[in-house]
């Protein structure tokens, strides 16, 4: 079985336009910075995910190794300025990446009191949708020895990464909350958070989830480079890789909510703040398709794992 033609046009779309948008960027990085620099610098969202709609703005990230901080400081400067001047879309400043990070959080405790929601938004997000711009070697070495805080050579093969996949289920669980806070509290739209959520954010847990499930019978050190090459791969053909044909269901209504983020009335309808109960025909058909989509992701799973994979009834207890 194949997705459908329409389904692969508009996947087909928003990678060439996230692929478009992240050579630019890479161009623009190296034409500003040269390569002996002490920085990383990366991306999240939309485009690192190659699903960049019209509406998509650039979610960067920095790192620095030693004590260059100053430094990245003035390049994360000058780089949103420069991009700002290509053409590119840029969310207001803040954020859990709204300053240059070091390097060394790839060794900072996981767990504990410090390990705040920041914290481990910023881990999940460079382990399960990071995407590199300035300094590939630098990225791709960052994510691996955060990786291997989570897969100690003591693991055996018939065991699964359960301190990541509590990690992911964790990050999962934290986002969910904070959807609440942020709508809440900090009085942001609800709509298109909401729809965000329960698309983009539960197939980027879902491919985590998948990514850890496929290192099941592997070594120690196969299952640190199988999960190093899967994380390197972005979500969508993450998703079909491990799970083949289970993962046309939900993909086909994944393509369905994509095209609605390109469409602009559809997006500044979902962007409107509207009172609980009062909101807009594209919202209240999104979140129809969004349970059918959460119900195609669980039925994915118990497809695609047999009763020897322990990774269903690790989601579960």
């Amino acid at each position: 079985m194949r997705l459908s033609e329409n389904a692969q046009n508009i996947f087909a779309e928003t990678r060439k336009r996230s692929e478009d948008g992240l050579q630019k960027m890479r161009a623009e990085a190296a034409n500003a910075f040269s390569n002996d620099l002490p920085i990383i610098i990366g991306v999240n969202g939309s485009y690192a995910r190659r699903e960049a709609t019209s509406g998509s703005d650039v979610d960067l990230f920095f790192l620095y190794t030693g004590e260059h901080k100053s430094e990245a400081l003035e390049c994360q400067r000058s780089f949103r300025e420069r991009l700002e001047k290509a053409g590119f879309e840029m969310p207001a400043i803040g954020g859990v990446f709204s300053e240059p990070l070091s390097v060394s959080m790839t060794r900072e405790m996981i767990g504990g009191l410090e390990d705040s929601n920041t914290q481990i938004t910023r881990r999940m997000l460079l382990l399960l949708e990071g995407e590199w711009i300035f300094n590939e070697a630098g990225f791709n070495d960052t994510r691996r020895q955060l990786l291997k805080k989570y897969v100690p050579d003591s693991l055996r093969d018939d065991q699964i990464c359960l301190f990541l996949l509590n990690d992911v289920i964790r990050y999962w669980r934290t986002i969910c909350v904070d959807f609440e806070f942020k709508v809440q509290v900090d009085g942001k739209p609800r709509a298109i958070r909401l729809i965000k959520l329960r698309f983009s954010r539960m197939l980027l847990f879902l491919a985590g989830v998948l990514a850890i499930g496929a290192t099941h019978g592997q070594t120690a050190d196969e299952k640190l480079s199988s999960l190093a090459d899967f994380l390197a791969i972005p979500t969508i053909p993450r998703v079909q890789k491990i799970a083949g044909d289970d993962a046309i269901k939900p993909l086909e209504l994944y393509a369905e909510f994509l095209k609605a983020l390109d469409d602009k009335s559809t997006r500044a309808a979902l962007s409107q703040h509207s009172p609980k109960g009062e909101e807009s025909a594209a919202f209240e058909e999104l979140r129809a398709k969004a349970h059918d989509f959460r119900d195609a992701l669980v039925a994915l799973l118990y497809a695609h794992y047999g009763e020897n994979n322990p990774t269903i009834a690790a989601l579960l207890l």
